[in-house]
């Protein structure tokens, strides 16, 4: 039988968005021991412990977001020490320590996706998605409003992340993007253009380069994947 389990409360920083739990993702740790839940609505990234053997999860512990910052989705750094999570309602990207034995996800440092400027030439702006290049150098977020796909250089040591770009992605409402499994092609979707677009991906630099004539026509992407 499924078990059903609730987030309770809300952090309320956000009226609007924050008055209750809004789960928003739900992924495992690289050794599978337990599951992590980025909680819009909580400001928190909740932990499960998973149990092998039987279809349950136990409350274990959360890692602490920005107030008002709306946890989305979240990656794991390629060396498996770093919690990348994106925040969807301040546009920015909170790094975390992972201990791997513990379970535990203690807040490193939040860096900003886009500048006050940027933001402010929008009547609206949100995070949606968010990858870490197979490298473990580069992570991308795609910012809706702005229609950008923010690219950063990480800090394999400490996890620290730098905005290096903010790439325009030739469409309109980037509620998803995803790269080739070879890590050449970025595919940036917009919602609201019902386009797809291809962006190179400098694999020294980590850069995105836009490939004239790469937009294909899709009724309303919000989601690519690849098949084996």
């Amino acid at each position: 039988e499924p078990t059903v389990t609730e987030h309770k409360g809300g952090s309320k920083v956000v009226e609007s968005r924050q008055q209750s739990p809004h789960p928003h993702w739900t992924g495992f740790s690289p050794n599978g021991k337990y599951a992590l839940v980025p909680d819009l609505g909580l400001d928190q990234i909740v932990i499960y412990k998973v149990d092998p053997s039987n279809p349950f999860i136990s409350p274990h512990g959360f890692g602490q977001s920005v107030p008002g910052g709306g946890p989305r989705h979240m990656r794991f750094s390629t060396n498996e020490k770093f919690i990348y999570l994106l925040n969807e309602l301040t546009l920015s990207v909170t790094t975390f320590a992972w201990d791997a034995t513990k379970g535990t996800a203690k807040t490193l440092t939040t860096e900003p996706a886009l500048s006050k400027k940027d933001k402010e030439g929008e009547t609206f702006n949100s995070s949606a998605e968010i990858l870490v290049h197979p490298n473990g150098q580069f992570v991308y977020s795609s910012n809706r409003g702005h229609d950008s796909v923010t690219v950063f250089r990480a800090n394999p040591k400490n996890g620290k992340l730098k905005v290096i770009q903010v790439q325009p992605i030739r469409g309109a409402f980037p509620r998803n993007i995803n790269m080739t499994p070879d890590a050449t092609w970025l595919l940036a979707a917009g919602a609201d253009s019902n386009t797809v677009a291809a962006h190179r991906v400098d694999p020294k630099t980590g850069k995105l380069i836009y490939q004239r004539g790469s937009i294909v026509n899709v009724p309303s992407p919000i989601c690519i994947l690849f098949a084996k």
